[in-house]
């Protein structure tokens, strides 16, 4: 797992008996201490660090999908208000054209 700048470090205190047995699992996996403790605790939470990292990701592009769209329809809508403003305008020129019996 790479490191983030969301990681957080903890201290813990272990018996020289876990601190061994930590680090011949370490040694086993080819891990550091670290990543063992990461793994152990994800497990007993039943986390899984890549799912969370891909529903993450998932949500981070819907989100900038959604913030684009927004832009999109936000010119648009912009877009339309000057029309409606020309066309009142427009309207209005047009009815202190007409004569004055007429309106």
């Amino acid at each position: 797992m790479a490191r983030t700048s969301k990681d957080k470090t903890i201290s813990i205190r272990l018996s020289q008996t876990m601190l061994e047995a930590l680090d011949a699992r370490a040694v086993l996996d080819e891990k550091d201490r670290a990543q063992v403790i990461r793994e152990a605790i994800a497990k007993h939470l039943e986390i899984d660090e890549d799912e969370i990292q891909e529903k993450l990701t998932y949500l981070e592009e819907s989100v900038n999908k959604l913030q684009n769209e927004y832009q999109q329809d936000r010119k648009k809508t912009e877009a339309l208000g000057k029309r409606v403003d020309e066309m009142s305008r427009l309207v209005a020129y047009c009815i202190e054209r007409l004569p004055s019996g007429k309106t």
